[in-house]
């Protein structure tokens, strides 16, 4: 027994030491640039659909510290320590100079009603908005310094027809301000419009962007996709360079955006064709000529390569991205029909298995076998797809979640025959390795998107951490209720969804919005939306919603709005209550967070509104508009 003890003792050293060799060589190559240059984060969609849990050897420690958002996952994780130092410093200057940040309270809830504070509320214009399961997409240009008011910014694409007057897509900079007055880290009056720009094609006067961006490595370059219908002309694969620029305003306005410098032609590269002072533009029309409406880009960086579907069931392949010749591959198997007239989610590529996951509006799970994939069956070679699949009814509104350190798949079905249920697969899709949770009620509603891990499940392993999902309550069938997923040692989902926090909402026909997570500091906490209905009329005044919303109390009994909503995680489950709400128009999109660390205005939050500001939820002051919004988890400082 001894021995054996000491052979265990023995395997924990050298796999420690294995993964710290592992993460000293990508922190080399990976989270932190050579020769001390800026450590960019991109923060995207798809940064939260692969994901890498504590590995548990040697060999997948090395496979997975190849992919690029391991170490951006890690960078995140570790933020708090990387911006220690230049906080602190940033802390005492603001102390010093009086300076203090400002409650801008125009939503109609008082003053530090709410640990949840809205920094600023911008206008993206007539129903501008990123919509329901899509995400703006973060750059921080050095997690190792103190943000950057002028390098640091953040992409929403705004769901509507690009013209002289209606943008695309916005970037704002000088995120890390006050409103209503000059404040804040960046000492502005609200964020700066760093670029805003119309791609739509001359002539084109139909086609939206729907779906959430991707942003390369070095945060230069935006990909999104403009959606139109076939007898429009089909999807075009945007990737816009924008203007280069030190300062706060580069080029376009929201009610006057800009027209890219300079189109590349088919055959055009980056490094010759785009003029270095330039804003540049590669629009791409997918082949077929179909519509995307659900399906945003995916970068595989290592390879410069883009992933996207379309609405006829069809996986696309663009290589030279960011960095050569953007162009779609049509030989050699590609495109790849995955299922003919369905509506793909966004793909997910896995670097170790070489296969890319992807739901479709039928309900079916499939994957496409990339070249070099050695896991799953197809007919012919790779580029192929993959003989088994997993028809789960219902339809697939969200990306599958893959855990690339434990090989699994996690998928999410909100009308399936249990209606709510989240699926596990390995990555060969086995029906031997097949979970269901059903985490729904009795009657098919609302959409069920994707949910997410907490730090313990990526930090310590699955066993140690689990997965938080936005099901039904099983008592109100169409009401949102929050769920803890746990899991075995080999990251194997547990079959009992236990209980969940309920009462969230006081009427049905409400969805939730994706689940973030973040840890600042010792406390891990995850934050949601749910949407309009979640305010019907209630008979008293100044009451939460159930009694589980701290700080989205309705403004009157007649008052409808969304809510954005926090957990803080670490104690038994379900807990009592919500930790903290701020009020959204009619729920939010997809949320993304920046900058986690102890400094003003960090641990902040990122989405648009779902529906019109309002009287009761305004946009700085504004009714009737798209709003892009930053919120900081005071609680978290």
């Amino acid at each position: 027994m001894e021995r054996n003890d000491r052979r265990a003792g023995l395997s924990a050293i050298l796999l420690a030491s294995a993964i710290m060799v592992a993460l000293s060589l990508g922190m080399r190559t990976g989270a932190q640039g050579p020769g001390g240059a800026p450590s960019h984060l991109p923060t995207d969609w798809s940064h939260r659909h692969l994901v890498f849990s504590r590995p548990d050897s040697f060999l997948r420690a090395w496979e997975i510290q190849q992919e690029p958002r391991f170490w951006h996952q890690w960078a995140r994780q570790n933020e708090w320590a990387l911006r220690a130092a230049a906080s602190s410093t940033e802390r005492h200057d603001r102390d010093h100079d009086g300076d203090r940040e400002h409650d801008d309270d125009s939503d109609g809830t008082a003053p530090n009603a709410s640990p949840i504070r809205r920094d600023w509320a911008v206008s993206l214009g007539s129903l501008g908005t990123v919509g329901a399961g899509m995400f703006p997409a973060k750059f921080s240009f050095d997690v190792n310094a103190a943000p950057s008011c002028t390098a640091d910014y953040v992409a929403f694409t705004t769901s509507l027809v690009g013209s002289s007057t209606v943008p695309s897509i916005v970037g704002f900079d000088e995120l890390y301000s006050t409103q209503g007055s000059v404040g804040g880290f960046c000492n502005q009056n609200g964020p700066s419009v760093k670029w805003a720009y119309n791609t739509n094609p001359a002539g084109d006067t139909t086609g939206t962007t729907l779906t959430s961006a991707a942003v390369s490595l070095d945060g230069t370059k935006v990909a999104f996709v403009e959606s139109r219908t076939n007898a429009n002309g089909g999807a075009i694969l945007h990737i816009l360079n924008w203007k280069p620029g030190a300062g706060a305003t580069v080029q376009g306005t929201i009610a006057a955006p800009a027209v890219p410098d300079t189109i590349l032609a088919a055959g055009q590269n980056w490094a010759t064709n785009c003029p270095a002072a330039n804003s540049c533009i590669s629009n791409i029309i997918l082949s077929g000529a179909q519509p995307d409406t659900n399906s945003p880009p995916y970068v595989d960086y290592s390879a410069d390569v883009i992933y996207v579907g379309d609405d006829n069931g069809v996986l696309h392949k663009i290589t030279g991205a960011f960095l050569g010749t953007p162009t779609e591959v049509v030989t050699g198997g590609w495109p790849v029909t995955v299922h003919t007239g369905f509506a793909l989610t966004g793909p997910v590529f896995e670097h170790t298995s070489r296969n890319i996951f992807m739901g479709d509006s039928n309900g079916r799970l499939s994957f496409v076998k990339e070249v070099g994939s050695a896991v799953g069956a197809c007919s012919g070679s790779p580029p192929c797809l993959g003989l088994v699949n997993a028809a789960l009814g219902g339809s697939l509104v969200d990306s599958p979640i893959v855990d690339s350190s434990a090989g699994r798949v996690l998928v999410f079905d909100g009308t399936d025959a249990n209606n709510g249920s989240a699926y596990q697969f390995d990555t060969g899709l086995t029906a031997g390795s097949k979970i269901t949770v059903a985490i729904g009620g009795t009657a098919a509603g609302s959409n069920l998107y994707s949910g997410t891990f907490d730090d313990a499940y990526l930090s310590a392993g699955p066993a140690s951490g689990h997965f938080y999902a936005c099901g039904k309550d099983a008592a109100n069938s169409d009401r949102p209720a929050i769920y803890q997923l746990g899991f075995n040692s080999a990251g194997v989902l547990n079959t009992s969804a236990g209980t969940p926090l309920v009462n969230l909402v006081s009427a049905n026909g409400v969805a939730c919005s994706p689940l973030i997570e973040i840890k600042n500091g010792t406390t891990d906490r995850i934050f949601f939306s749910v949407s309009n209905s979640a305010f019907a009329p209630i008979i008293f005044l100044g009451g939460n919603i159930g009694g589980n919303a701290t700080g989205c109390q309705p403004i009157s009994v007649f008052v409808s709005n969304g809510c954005v909503m926090s957990i803080a995680l670490g104690g038994s489950w379900p807990p009592a209550t919500t930790t903290a709400g701020i009020p959204a128009s009619g729920g939010s999109s997809g949320i993304v967070v920046d900058n986690v660390g102890a400094g003003a205005q960090e641990s902040s939050l990122y989405y648009t509104y779902l529906a019109a500001s309002t009287t009761n939820v305004t946009c700085n002051g504004t009714t009737g508009v798209g709003c892009a919004v930053k919120v900081t988890q005071s609680a978290l400082q």
